[in-house]
């Protein structure tokens, strides 16, 4: 019992001890909001809509199905649809296959799930999620389509991750019910979820977006407004020097390996290929316009030009065999 005491009272000095203690508490405290009170009313979420059935807005839906909420899925085409709607039931099954569901939870989350290619059948929905493409011009119209059809009080929210959410708001006449919701790839399986305040968003939809966080199983985290809010601007910097390590002779492997050696539990490329590149270069495109100081390596765009956007295309920085996530390391890639 002495020996056990006295490694019990040395590991509560170690640095990881002490971060562990920290994130304790720093969880607990990001879910509090300064100027909205606990008692803030809520407002009632019993159905949610997706914009977008590709990986996001099939993951994002999937957290909803778990948490026993009705979704309905909205695509411009139905091919898109099906494939969306088989990834989610490809993603059940595995987890069905493993043991870690039941066949009967599968059917009944499943049957939670519906989809159409109208805007106008996602009007009773009390809360509408757009993860449609990186792009501003994409995200006016699908903002304007909903401030359109949506009833009044639904919360609009957009997982962009790196746009203006402000912008996004000013899109419709009612920016008090727009709010940021940007979950991190995969939607179904990363816990963290930024919560993006606008200058315009009601308390009550932050109190609301907060439970529903919640209720989902996801560490809600408070943002303001700026070029990637936290995950993204962090995410941002490293990314770069491991494309500029790139220019200077470094495989992306070799970046990957150093990055999750450190701790990390993925490198920048790996990262990039299941998020997917041709999102970061849409970001890039648009940077190149704002921000001409802010200097990247080419490389990335060389790798999208050629179609390589990661896992979803089956390669990317490496290449992937259907159904397995391994990252096999592709020669034209290295050569780049």
């Amino acid at each position: 019992m002495a020996f056990e005491r006295e490694i019990f009272i040395n590991l509560m000095w170690t640095p990881e001890c002490r971060s562990l203690r920290h994130l304790f508490v720093a969880e607990r405290a990001a879910s509090k909001i300064p100027d909205v009170p606990e008692d803030t009313a809520k407002r009632s979420i019993e159905s949610v809509a997706v914009i977008g059935a590709g990986t996001m807005g099939g993951g994002i839906a999937m957290n909803f199905l778990n948490a026993g909420i009705p979704v309905k899925m909205l695509e411009m085409k139905q091919e898109a649809l099906d494939r969306g709607i088989g990834t989610i039931r490809k993603n059940y099954e595995a987890q069905v296959k493993k043991g870690k569901l039941k066949q009967d939870k599968y059917e009944q989350r499943m049957s939670l799930l519906s989809t159409t290619l109208s805007y106008d059948d996602l009007s009773a929905a009390d809360l509408v999620i757009e993860a449609v493409f990186e792009e501003i011009g994409v995200k006016e119209a699908v903002f304007k389509e909903l401030d359109r059809v949506m009833k009044p009080g639904a919360i609009l929210a957009s997982n962009t991750s790196t746009l203006d959410v402000n912008k996004i708001a000013n899109f419709t006449k009612r920016p008090q019910d727009v709010v940021g919701m940007h979950f991190f790839s995969p939607a179904n399986v990363m816990k963290l979820l930024e919560v993006v305040r606008g200058a315009a968003t009601a308390k009550d939809v932050l109190a609301t977006v907060m439970a529903v966080a919640k209720k989902i199983r996801k560490t809600a985290v408070v943002s303001g407004v700026c070029d990637g809010f936290i995950g993204n601007r962090m995410i941002e910097q490293y990314g770069r020097q491991g494309g500029f390590l790139l220019d200077e002779g470094c495989t992306p492997a070799q970046v990957d390996k150093a990055i999750e050696k450190f701790g990390f539990a993925m490198g920048p490329f790996r990262m990039g290929d299941l998020a997917g590149n041709d999102i970061g270069w849409a970001i890039r495109k648009r940077r190149y316009t704002e921000k001409p100081d802010m200097k990247y390596s080419k490389t990335a765009d060389l790798l999208c030009e050629k179609g390589r956007f990661g896992q979803k295309t089956g390669a990317g920085w490496y290449d992937y065999v259907p159904g397995k996530r391994d990252a096999i390391p592709n020669a034209e890639v290295v050569k780049m």
